[in-house]
């Protein structure tokens, strides 16, 4: 019974650290980086959809003149699952993305009861062309990795 109360919570705590299966595999079908608005310039963007470091969501400033900040509503990205219209819900939802031509990519928030309540077409920004204050946020959360000097 002594080795049994040994192995028993060491086996426990080995299954409460280990990673979700689904994290291990969940992927979008966008590629990896900051996404902004197509009609925002990547180095005044305040607002960015951001996917890295196995985590996706919205990355923003706030207040006036964007000088509160900034706000990280990334979470880890554990599931990756068919939507509707082509799009892949993120974990359990509402944000879905989808793929477009020519390095595009639409995300939406989706109610199952509602519908699509907004969508925005994004592109992909290289870090180095976004705002000094935005990258260095980035960078400081661990979304973004510093450029190599």
């Amino acid at each position: 019974m002594g080795r049994l109360n040994r192995i028993v919570p060491a086996l426990i705590i080995g299954l409460c650290l280990s990673v979700p299966a689904g994290a291990q595999t969940a992927k979008l079908p966008i590629a990896e980086g900051v996404w902004v608005k197509t009609d925002t310039k990547c180095e005044t963007a305040y607002i960015a959809h951001v996917y890295g470091a196995k985590r996706f969501g919205t990355f923003y400033f706030y207040g006036p003149k964007q000088s509160m900040g900034p706000a990280n509503e990334t979470e880890a990205l554990t599931r990756a699952s068919k939507a509707k219209d082509g799009f892949v819900m993120v974990n359990e939802g509402p944000l879905e993305v989808a793929s477009r031509p020519n390095g595009k990519a639409v995300v939406r928030a989706n109610s199952p009861s509602q519908g699509v309540q907004w969508t925005e077409q994004v592109r992909l920004c290289p870090p180095a062309n976004l705002s000094r204050k935005m990258r260095d946020a980035l960078i400081k959360s661990g979304l973004v990795k510093a450029a190599a000097r």
